[in-house]
């Protein structure tokens, strides 16, 4: 690819199998390129992060998806690899690295050069099926060909997935792709002042026969009354993070609960996750590169860490809700323009705060949409309607409970339909996803 970019995602009432197959064949690509920047075999059997799979799986994970739910609906009659579809198969959410160790410690991966070799039969074939299966429109849930879209997008998320997970490989095991094109920064950042937010009523959900692709967490509605508020007008950046760090914020107990005192005592963090010491201060873990830390990118932390941020600002601060979330990114205009913000590749990284002026929300807010993920108070939970997908049945249904936080308007390398509006993510609060956040304060509570 002479260049990174995401091809949109195919409208299901008006497509054709050559739109199909290029946006199928863009995502493959894609993770091509993320996999074929790990140097050494051995890199892909190391578990960057405690809670994921080593890369090996991630390589033959989409692949074995697409064969398993094409074989599902009948587009399919015979299996590429039996063992191989079992192995590849199941994703984890772990709650300690210990369950995954558990998980795991019986399998026997396959060479690299065989889970390539795999891959590589595994795109013969689906580019096949898509070229050679009759299209009847609307491809809609209950049509077979919805598994090779679930499939595409399945890919798509994972591509954002696997690039968590390369971020924090050391970085002698990376090599930066040659069209990979990181953000600029400024050495300084502008004033993140509170906004007034008016309140409103918004209407969450996607509706059923919505020309895109969906996931199940998608579907269905939901009327809320919103209240005024105030919230930060940019996501809090490094730079004003750095304040909470240097005030001692990771010792404090006070801006912490039992739980996440517990994680952060437990796995000794005294700062964000790509943050790096040097000589008492900090250098930044882009995806392939060290480099200076970039004060006006957005600080990425897990749910916890925001949180205590909150806690440090004082006891009325909070994130934001999803309904909040939404009228302060649309309020009743849905705009469908994707290219306008940091998502599908824009960068190879976070951007400055408040530079993308194409990014501002009607309500004077930057980076609703894009740059990182926005960890939100919500925990995951079903809009009315809500069903799950026979293809995918524990997709999101298992993760209705409190162990699991949503978060909002996707990141940088946020593609394909997970980068439209609809899109409901989730993760842990331990876990690390390109996720930031900005305080929210009610009306009444707010100290301008």
């Amino acid at each position: 690819m002479s260049s990174l970019q995401s091809t949109k995602p195919p409208k299901l009432d008006s497509c054709n199998s050559q739109v199909i197959f290029d946006y199928f064949e863009n995502a493959w690509q894609l993770e091509d390129v993320l996999m074929k920047s790990l140097v050494g075999e051995d890199t892909f059997y190391i578990n960057p992060d405690p809670l994921r799979n080593p890369l090996i799986f991630y390589l033959g994970h989409s692949a074995v998806f697409y064969i398993n739910k094409l074989i599902r609906v009948g587009l399919l009659e015979k299996r590429l690899n039996p063992e191989y579809e079992i192995l590849f198969e199941i994703g984890v959410d772990p709650e300690k690295p210990e369950e995954l160790n558990e998980a795991i410690a019986h399998f026997n991966w396959p060479s690299l050069a065989q889970t390539w070799e795999y891959r590589k039969q595994a795109y013969s074939i689906i580019s096949e099926v898509i070229k050679t299966t009759p299209i009847t429109l609307p491809i809609h849930p209950d049509c077979p060909l919805w598994a090779l879209m679930m499939a595409i997008e399945h890919q798509r998320i994972h591509i954002e997935t696997s690039s968590m997970l390369i971020r924090q490989l050391p970085i002698e095991r990376v090599k930066r792709p040659a069209n990979w094109k990181y953000a600029a920064f400024n050495g300084y950042t502008p004033h993140n002042e509170m906004i007034e937010v008016p309140g409103g009523m918004v209407k969450l959900g996607k509706a059923f026969d919505d020309p895109t692709y969906g996931w199940d967490i998608d579907y269905g509605d939901r009327t809320v009354e919103v209240q005024s508020f105030f919230a930060s007008k940019y996501l809090i950046t490094n730079a004003e993070f750095i304040y909470f760090v240097k005030a001692g914020g990771y010792e404090h107990p006070e801006y912490w609960d039992k739980e996440s005192w517990n994680w952060k005592t437990q796995n000794n963090i005294k700062h964000p996750k790509f943050w790096l010491p040097e000589n008492g201060s900090y250098k930044y873990r882009a995806m392939f590169d060290e480099m200076e830390l970039p004060l006006d990118w957005p600080v990425e932390v897990n749910h916890y860490e925001a949180m205590a941020y909150c806690r440090w600002q004082g006891e009325d601060t909070r994130l934001m809700s999803e309904s909040e979330y939404h009228l302060a990114t649309y309020g009743n205009n849905f705009s469908e323009d994707i290219d306008n913000y940091n998502l599908n590749f824009k960068f190879g990284s976070p951007s400055p705060v408040g530079t993308l002026e194409t990014a501002k929300s009607h309500s004077g807010l930057y980076d609703l949409r894009g740059n990182v993920w926005e960890w939100l108070s919500d925990n995951l939970n079903p809009l009315s309607g809500y069903k799950p997908h026979y293809l995918y049945e524990d997709n999101s249904a298992i993760f209705f409970d409190t162990k699991h936080h949503m978060m909002l308007g996707g990141c940088w390398i946020t593609n394909g339909t997970e980068a439209l509006k609809y899109y409901r993510n989730w993760f842990r609060p331990s876990f690390y996803q390109h996720a930031g956040f900005r305080i929210v304060r009610n009306i009444a509570s707010n100290k301008q």
